[in-house]
Protein backbone atom coordinates (compact mmCIF):
# COMPACT_ATOMS: atom_id res chain seq x y z
CA UNK A 1 0.00 0.00 0.00
CA UNK A 2 1.13 3.20 -0.88
CA UNK A 3 2.02 6.39 1.35
CA UNK A 4 -1.80 8.53 1.63
CA UNK A 5 -1.75 11.78 -0.24
CA UNK A 6 -0.63 14.21 2.66
CA UNK A 7 -3.34 16.86 3.11
CA UNK A 8 -3.81 19.98 5.04
CA UNK A 9 -7.39 21.94 5.71
CA UNK A 10 -8.57 25.34 6.20
CA UNK A 11 -11.66 26.76 7.19
CA UNK A 12 -15.11 25.29 7.47
CA UNK A 13 -16.27 22.08 6.03
CA UNK A 14 -19.68 23.46 5.58
CA UNK A 15 -18.37 25.22 3.04
CA UNK A 16 -18.03 24.96 -1.01
CA UNK A 17 -14.48 22.68 -1.20
CA UNK A 18 -11.82 23.85 -2.99
CA UNK A 19 -8.35 20.99 -3.73
CA UNK A 20 -5.30 22.55 -4.54
CA UNK A 21 -2.37 20.26 -6.22
CA UNK A 22 1.08 21.92 -6.28
CA UNK A 23 3.23 21.70 -9.46
CA UNK A 24 6.85 19.30 -9.85
CA UNK A 25 8.78 19.45 -6.45
CA UNK A 26 6.80 22.15 -4.37
CA UNK A 27 5.27 21.44 -1.16
CA UNK A 28 1.51 22.19 -0.14
CA UNK A 29 3.14 25.18 1.93
CA UNK A 30 3.43 27.25 -1.77
CA UNK A 31 -0.26 27.65 -1.10
CA UNK A 32 -0.63 29.25 2.48
CA UNK A 33 -1.05 32.37 1.57
CA UNK A 34 -4.31 31.97 -0.64
CA UNK A 35 -5.33 29.05 1.28
CA UNK A 36 -5.68 31.28 3.90
CA UNK A 37 -7.59 34.47 1.84
CA UNK A 38 -9.82 31.78 0.57
CA UNK A 39 -10.95 29.84 3.24
CA UNK A 40 -13.09 33.16 4.28
CA UNK A 41 -15.51 31.71 2.02
CA UNK A 42 -14.17 27.80 0.86
CA UNK A 43 -13.20 24.78 3.18
CA UNK A 44 -9.68 24.59 1.12
CA UNK A 45 -7.72 21.59 1.39
CA UNK A 46 -4.24 21.42 0.26
CA UNK A 47 -2.48 18.39 -0.65
CA UNK A 48 1.58 17.52 -1.71
CA UNK A 49 2.62 15.28 -5.05
CA UNK A 50 4.12 12.14 -3.46
CA UNK A 51 7.29 12.44 -1.85
CA UNK A 52 7.22 15.82 -1.58
CA UNK A 53 7.02 17.12 1.98
CA UNK A 54 8.44 19.69 4.81
CA UNK A 55 7.78 17.29 7.59
CA UNK A 56 10.11 15.01 8.60
CA UNK A 57 7.60 12.26 9.45
CA UNK A 58 5.91 12.25 5.89
CA UNK A 59 9.53 12.39 4.93
CA UNK A 60 10.57 8.76 6.77
CA UNK A 61 6.68 7.22 6.11
CA UNK A 62 7.38 7.02 2.24
CA UNK A 63 9.06 3.92 2.24
CA UNK A 64 7.83 2.61 -1.13
CA UNK A 65 8.87 5.46 -2.81
CA UNK A 66 7.02 7.78 -4.54
CA UNK A 67 4.28 6.54 -7.60
CA UNK A 68 4.08 9.05 -10.40
CA UNK A 69 2.14 6.71 -13.00
CA UNK A 70 -0.92 9.06 -13.53
CA UNK A 71 -3.71 6.64 -13.45
CA UNK A 72 -2.07 5.46 -9.54
CA UNK A 73 -1.65 9.42 -8.80
CA UNK A 74 -4.94 10.29 -10.09
CA UNK A 75 -6.56 7.53 -8.03
CA UNK A 76 -4.72 8.82 -4.37
CA UNK A 77 -5.74 12.24 -4.79
CA UNK A 78 -8.90 11.51 -5.54
CA UNK A 79 -9.23 9.82 -2.63
CA UNK A 80 -7.47 12.67 -0.73
CA UNK A 81 -9.86 15.36 -2.02
CA UNK A 82 -13.30 16.49 -0.36
CA UNK A 83 -16.30 15.64 -2.41
CA UNK A 84 -17.88 17.04 -4.83
CA UNK A 85 -14.99 20.12 -5.05
CA UNK A 86 -13.45 22.50 -6.85
CA UNK A 87 -10.11 21.17 -8.46
CA UNK A 88 -7.29 23.71 -8.69
CA UNK A 89 -3.63 22.72 -9.80
CA UNK A 90 -0.64 24.81 -10.76
CA UNK A 91 2.09 23.64 -13.52
CA UNK A 92 2.11 19.93 -12.92
CA UNK A 93 -1.10 20.28 -10.76
CA UNK A 94 -2.64 21.83 -13.55
CA UNK A 95 -2.44 19.04 -16.14
CA UNK A 96 -3.07 16.27 -13.48
CA UNK A 97 -5.93 18.11 -12.10
CA UNK A 98 -7.42 18.44 -16.49
CA UNK A 99 -6.45 14.33 -16.18
CA UNK A 100 -8.51 13.83 -13.59
CA UNK A 101 -11.62 15.95 -14.64
CA UNK A 102 -11.77 14.77 -17.89
CA UNK A 103 -11.84 10.93 -16.45
CA UNK A 104 -13.66 11.14 -13.45
CA UNK A 105 -15.84 14.39 -13.66
CA UNK A 106 -18.16 13.21 -10.94
CA UNK A 107 -15.39 14.00 -8.63
CA UNK A 108 -15.11 17.55 -9.98
CA UNK A 109 -17.33 20.57 -9.62
CA UNK A 110 -15.30 22.38 -11.78
CA UNK A 111 -11.37 22.29 -12.57
CA UNK A 112 -9.20 25.90 -12.74
CA UNK A 113 -5.09 25.33 -13.91
CA UNK A 114 -2.80 27.77 -13.19
CA UNK A 115 0.60 28.14 -15.35
CA UNK A 116 -0.26 24.86 -16.54
CA UNK A 117 0.32 24.20 -20.47
CA UNK A 118 -1.17 20.69 -21.88
CA UNK A 119 1.97 19.60 -22.23
CA UNK A 120 5.41 20.18 -20.93
CA UNK A 121 7.69 19.16 -23.54
CA UNK A 122 8.08 20.08 -27.00
CA UNK A 123 6.69 17.44 -29.76
CA UNK A 124 5.58 17.64 -33.63
CA UNK A 125 2.12 17.72 -31.88
CA UNK A 126 2.88 20.61 -29.41
CA UNK A 127 5.95 22.37 -30.95
CA UNK A 128 5.51 25.12 -28.12
CA UNK A 129 7.14 23.58 -24.97
CA UNK A 130 10.22 23.20 -23.71
CA UNK A 131 13.10 21.62 -26.30
CA UNK A 132 14.35 17.48 -25.31
CA UNK A 133 17.64 18.83 -25.43
CA UNK A 134 16.92 21.56 -22.80
CA UNK A 135 14.74 18.95 -20.91
CA UNK A 136 17.09 16.18 -21.17
CA UNK A 137 19.61 18.30 -19.89
CA UNK A 138 17.80 19.50 -16.87
CA UNK A 139 16.59 16.31 -16.11
CA UNK A 140 20.25 14.90 -16.02
CA UNK A 141 21.48 18.05 -13.92
CA UNK A 142 18.50 16.90 -11.18
CA UNK A 143 19.65 13.00 -11.07
CA UNK A 144 23.05 13.82 -10.23
CA UNK A 145 22.95 17.20 -8.12
CA UNK A 146 18.87 17.21 -7.25
CA UNK A 147 19.39 20.84 -4.65
CA UNK A 148 21.02 22.83 -7.38
CA UNK A 149 18.52 21.23 -10.27
CA UNK A 150 15.96 22.20 -7.69
CA UNK A 151 17.25 25.42 -7.41
CA UNK A 152 17.98 25.91 -10.98
CA UNK A 153 14.09 25.69 -11.71
CA UNK A 154 12.88 27.88 -9.05
CA UNK A 155 15.06 30.84 -10.58
CA UNK A 156 13.87 30.21 -13.52
CA UNK A 157 10.25 30.64 -12.57
CA UNK A 158 10.96 33.91 -10.79
CA UNK A 159 12.21 35.19 -13.96
CA UNK A 160 10.17 38.05 -15.30
CA UNK A 161 8.01 38.83 -12.05
CA UNK A 162 8.35 42.56 -10.58
CA UNK A 163 10.80 40.80 -7.69
CA UNK A 164 12.74 37.68 -8.95
CA UNK A 165 14.90 37.55 -6.82
CA UNK A 166 12.83 38.22 -3.49
CA UNK A 167 10.66 35.11 -5.43
CA UNK A 168 13.16 32.81 -5.71
CA UNK A 169 14.12 33.12 -2.14
CA UNK A 170 10.71 32.85 -1.28
CA UNK A 171 10.10 29.46 -3.26
CA UNK A 172 13.39 28.15 -2.41
CA UNK A 173 12.85 28.17 1.22
CA UNK A 174 9.72 26.43 1.35
CA UNK A 175 11.24 23.24 0.61
CA UNK A 176 13.96 21.87 3.88
CA UNK A 177 17.09 20.69 1.95
CA UNK A 178 17.42 17.32 4.07
CA UNK A 179 13.73 16.79 3.15
CA UNK A 180 14.28 16.79 -0.49
CA UNK A 181 13.20 13.18 -2.12
CA UNK A 182 15.55 12.69 -5.48
CA UNK A 183 13.20 10.10 -6.48
CA UNK A 184 10.38 12.26 -6.18
CA UNK A 185 12.00 14.65 -7.94
CA UNK A 186 13.12 12.36 -10.66
CA UNK A 187 9.46 10.42 -11.03
CA UNK A 188 8.12 13.64 -10.81
CA UNK A 189 10.10 15.35 -13.88
CA UNK A 190 9.49 11.85 -15.92
CA UNK A 191 5.90 12.37 -15.73
CA UNK A 192 5.89 15.80 -17.24
CA UNK A 193 8.08 14.88 -19.86
CA UNK A 194 5.62 12.17 -20.98
CA UNK A 195 1.87 13.63 -19.86
CA UNK A 196 -0.20 15.07 -22.73
CA UNK A 197 -3.32 16.43 -21.54
CA UNK A 198 -4.93 17.90 -24.76
CA UNK A 199 -7.56 15.53 -25.41
CA UNK A 200 -8.59 15.39 -21.71
CA UNK A 201 -8.75 19.71 -21.82
CA UNK A 202 -10.99 19.30 -25.42
CA UNK A 203 -13.07 16.86 -23.18
CA UNK A 204 -13.83 18.80 -20.15
CA UNK A 205 -17.12 19.31 -19.20
CA UNK A 206 -17.23 21.24 -16.28
CA UNK A 207 -16.83 24.26 -16.10
CA UNK A 208 -13.09 25.26 -16.59
CA UNK A 209 -10.96 28.30 -16.51
CA UNK A 210 -7.07 28.33 -17.63
CA UNK A 211 -4.74 31.04 -15.79
CA UNK A 212 -1.85 31.94 -17.53
CA UNK A 213 0.63 34.76 -16.21
CA UNK A 214 1.82 36.53 -19.19
CA UNK A 215 5.36 37.67 -17.96
CA UNK A 216 5.69 33.26 -17.55
CA UNK A 217 9.67 32.60 -18.17
CA UNK A 218 8.41 28.99 -18.36
CA UNK A 219 5.91 28.93 -20.82
CA UNK A 220 5.21 30.81 -24.14
CA UNK A 221 1.99 32.38 -22.61
CA UNK A 222 0.73 33.95 -25.84
CA UNK A 223 1.53 30.65 -28.23
CA UNK A 224 0.53 28.34 -25.15
CA UNK A 225 -3.58 30.16 -25.38
CA UNK A 226 -3.91 30.50 -28.72
CA UNK A 227 -2.81 26.23 -29.43
CA UNK A 228 -5.19 25.35 -26.10
CA UNK A 229 -7.94 23.08 -27.12
CA UNK A 230 -11.10 24.10 -26.79
CA UNK A 231 -14.07 22.79 -24.79
CA UNK A 232 -17.72 24.37 -24.69
CA UNK A 233 -17.24 25.61 -20.82
CA UNK A 234 -14.02 26.81 -21.17
CA UNK A 235 -12.58 30.40 -20.21
CA UNK A 236 -9.28 31.20 -20.87
CA UNK A 237 -7.25 34.44 -18.81
CA UNK A 238 -4.18 35.72 -19.06
CA UNK A 239 -2.96 38.37 -16.03
CA UNK A 240 -0.27 40.59 -17.72
CA UNK A 241 2.07 41.61 -14.80
CA UNK A 242 2.25 37.78 -13.45
CA UNK A 243 4.54 34.91 -14.12
CA UNK A 244 4.80 31.38 -13.15
CA UNK A 245 3.29 31.43 -9.59
CA UNK A 246 0.03 34.44 -9.65
CA UNK A 247 -1.04 33.37 -6.31
CA UNK A 248 2.52 34.15 -4.58
CA UNK A 249 3.23 37.28 -6.79
CA UNK A 250 -0.35 38.87 -5.94
CA UNK A 251 -2.11 36.65 -4.06
CA UNK A 252 -5.52 39.23 -3.23
CA UNK A 253 -5.96 39.50 -7.45
CA UNK A 254 -5.41 35.75 -7.47
CA UNK A 255 -8.25 34.94 -4.96
CA UNK A 256 -10.81 37.54 -5.97
CA UNK A 257 -10.33 36.05 -10.04
CA UNK A 258 -11.04 32.38 -8.47
CA UNK A 259 -13.70 33.36 -5.88
CA UNK A 260 -15.56 35.20 -8.73
CA UNK A 261 -14.88 31.96 -11.16
CA UNK A 262 -16.29 29.52 -8.81
CA UNK A 263 -19.03 31.85 -7.71
CA UNK A 264 -20.18 32.49 -10.89
CA UNK A 265 -19.82 28.92 -12.21
CA UNK A 266 -21.61 27.14 -9.23
CA UNK A 267 -25.51 26.74 -9.83
CA UNK A 268 -27.73 25.19 -6.97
Amino acid sequence: MRTPIETEAFGDPKHPAIFLVPGWAMPKEVFHPVAKLLSESFYVVLANLPGVTVDPHWHKANRFGPNYDIDALSEQLIRAAPKPCWWIGWSLGGMVTNYIASRRSSCVNGVISVASAPKFVASESWPMGMSQETYQQFFELVKQAPEKGLRRFLSLQAQGTKDPKALTKTLSGLQPKELIDPEALVRGLALLETLDVCREVALLDRPNLHVFGAQDSLLSTAEVMSALPSNPLQTVLSLADLGHQPFLEDPSQFVALITQYINDNTFH
